[in-house]
């Protein structure tokens, strides 16, 4: 990958590092069981509406992946709304779309991203961003280039955690979720109406 970036960890008021909350753990468990059997671990994180907290999920499983010591790749799908690098602290271009144009190889779009340094061991992960914006996205994340993206990616991971647009408002979920092992959708609490789940 291009140039590893720190992030720094959130602190508690004492300066200490806060960790990862139970409830990560317990999505971090249950994904590791589901996927172990799998050649092509690829899972999505997605939502039925915006402003639900799919990004911030997403990107605190991979964290807690990686914290693990599993090779996680992160890549910010949601091309419409790309929001992931924020989080990560990388860039959002080159990336996804920059590889499915062939503009860029896939090698020179990846980022390291280093979320612990302090003491050993050091924990790391990959992000791809979702790279320059393109008119039509749908058609871009269904292009052959996508499944051979995902391949490629999948032989250099343990994981592949794919952030991906909200469900309801555009299709370039569905297109994506073809390619993907599973999903899991955010749903936010006392907001999300079941039908809309």
């Amino acid at each position: 990958p291009r140039g590893i970036r720190r992030r720094r960890r959130p602190t508690s008021g004492s300066g200490r590092a806060v960790s990862g909350t139970e409830a990560f753990r317990v999505i971090r468990s249950n994904l590791i069981v589901a996927t172990t059997e799998l050649d092509k671990p690829v899972v999505l994180v997605t939502s039925a509406l915006e402003g639900e907290g799919k990004t911030s999920t997403c990107v605190g499983l991979a964290e807690s992946l990686a914290a693990t010591g599993q090779r996680v790749t992160l890549v910010d799908l949601d091309l419409r709304a790309p929001n992931a690098h924020r989080l990560v602290g990388a860039l959002r271009e080159p990336g996804v779309t920059d590889v499915l144009l062939g503009d860029r190889s896939l090698s020179a779009c990846l980022q390291g991203i280093e979320l612990s340094a302090e003491r050993p061991p050091r924990t790391s992960m990959r992000f791809l961003g979702a790279g320059t914006r393109v008119a039509n996205p749908t058609e871009a994340l269904s292009a052959r280039s996508m499944r051979d993206l995902l391949d490629e990616l999948t032989a250099q991971s343990d994981i592949v955690l794919m952030d991906t647009p909200p469900v309801l408002p555009v299709a370039d979920t569905l297109v994506i979720g073809r390619l993907a092992a599973g999903a899991i959708l955010v749903v936010e609490a006392s907001k999300t109406a079941a039908p809309e789940a």
